[in-house]
């Protein structure tokens, strides 16, 4: 039986070599790892809308493992980055207004306003930027929509990047997308990123996987250690 992914890994084959991958021109960006993704922040928007907290809690245990999971990976690969001295750049959702005046109209309609400072826009600790590391902030899905990201790439002579995050469906998606249709070479990190939903995640990285831009956390992680 022949699966459909066996065929698209037949029909997307590569008849132009990428440019050569190294340190000078790959980035690591790390999307949206910070407190508003968090299973915690979900249960408490959920708790106070008034649904049941064990049921709540139940219904994101699953999430709740993969996403602290990806985490873990996603501080893998920001050690990796820094030790080889690859440039690490850190992508958050957070208005630059006081009020969130600036925030997109699709995440303002789902109240995802968010000023400089909110909780919500809070880094998690294990891969929370160190001085020197890049932070660009949006206030919509993906990263190079109305920011100067692709700006500072092309500034930087970056043309690969390892993109790591969440949600894996949603903004990781949103970015990666932007970034091939850019001229990027884009590899997702495939167990250093999750969405809400197990099989959307894996829809996602199944798909990727055919144009053979996924890679686990410990390929990538080696393949930044070797490059010259």
């Amino acid at each position: 039986m022949v699966t459909m992914d066996q065929i698209l890994a037949a029909s997307y084959t590569f008849v132009e070599d990428p440019p050569a991958m190294g340190r000078a021109n790959t980035a690591l960006l790390l999307v949206d790892i910070q407190d508003l993704a968090t299973p915690e922040h979900l249960a408490k928007r959920a708790v106070a809308a008034d649904l049941d907290e064990a049921a709540v809690s139940q219904a994101l245990a699953d999430y709740s493992d993969r996403f602290y999971a990806a985490v873990d990976n996603c501080s893998l690969l920001l050690k990796a980055a820094r030790d080889a001295q690859v440039a690490c750049i850190h992508i958050k959702i957070e208005a630059l207004s006081g009020n969130a005046l600036d925030t997109g109209p699709a995440h303002r309609r789902l109240g995802w306003c968010y000023p400089p400072g909110s909780p919500e826009t809070r880094f998690l600790e294990p891969v929370t930027p160190e001085s020197g590391e890049i932070v660009i902030t949006k206030t919509v899905s993906g990263a190079f929509t109305a920011t100067n990201l692709d700006s500072v790439l092309r500034h930087m002579g970056i043309q690969w990047l390892v993109i790591a995050g969440f949600e894996t469906d949603e903004c990781i998606e949103a970015t990666g997308r932007a970034a091939l249709d850019l001229g990027y070479v884009a590899l997702f990190a495939e167990d250093a990123c999750t969405a809400y939903e197990a099989h959307s995640h894996d829809n996602f990285m199944s798909k990727y996987a055919g144009w053979g831009l996924t890679r686990s956390t410990a390929e990538l992680a080696e393949a930044i250690s070797q490059l010259q």
